[in-house]
């Protein structure tokens, strides 16, 4: 299958790229850091297309995609009354990227009658933590757009799924408090592979045991 998996250099995006790739899978890899990228080409050959973009600038694709994991996403801990603004970076990379190449990709897949949307949310989108607003509020945007997509694309054949794992332990939490329990980035990813292999749809939560 071709599968595009965006924020595919660090974390979860990398260990998805790493679960398709290690069974033949042609991953599009795409991430913003070119030499993380090149690691995953050197370890898995042509089975990884490394694509260097910048999600926060719309983008045009014209490969045609079997698979596509929406996972790019921007964390900063703080509040929305918090000195730092984060929330309009937040809100560009974790919504309206998405919006984007959901409307560029899926008219494909509407068209073929076949393909799987996985998107990468959270259990940030149940309970908010007062550090965590700004993020969360984007998650909870992004699950309104994934429950639309989800309604849109019933019985044309595309598959719609949306992983919401809990706290995943990624270079994102560096310098911060680690809560006591943590998903490793492999859990997260063996889920989405487990998902597409088995067409698995619907929201599906994944939380630390």
């Amino acid at each position: 299958m071709n599968v595009l998996i965006t924020g595919a250099s660090r974390g979860i995006g990398r260990a998805c790229a790493e679960a398709f790739a290690a069974v033949g899978h042609r991953v599009t890899a795409l991430a913003r850091t070119a030499e993380q990228l090149t690691t995953l080409r050197d370890k898995y050959g042509d089975h990884i297309e490394p694509l260097v973009a910048d999600l926060m600038q719309e983008l045009t694709l014209t490969t045609i995609y079997d698979v596509v994991v929406l996972n790019a996403a921007f964390y900063a801990p703080g509040g929305l009354l918090d000195a730092r603004d984060v929330y309009a970076e937040s809100f560009v990379l974790n919504v309206l990227a998405n919006h984007r190449l959901a409307r560029q990709l899926l008219p494909s897949m509407r068209a073929r009658g076949r393909g799987h949307l996985v998107v990468i949310g959270s259990t940030a989108t149940d309970r908010t933590s007062p550090h965590m607003t700004a993020y969360a509020a984007t998650k909870k945007a992004l699950r309104g757009l994934y429950e639309g997509w989800e309604l849109e694309l019933a019985d044309t054949g595309v598959l719609t799924t949306l992983i919401a794992p809990g706290a995943t332990l990624t270079s994102s939490w560096d310098g911060e408090t680690l809560p006591p329990r943590m998903l490793a980035a492999a859990d997260v990813a063996a889920l989405v592979y487990r998902a597409v292999a088995e067409g698995l749809t619907g929201r599906i939560v994944l939380r630390a045991d």
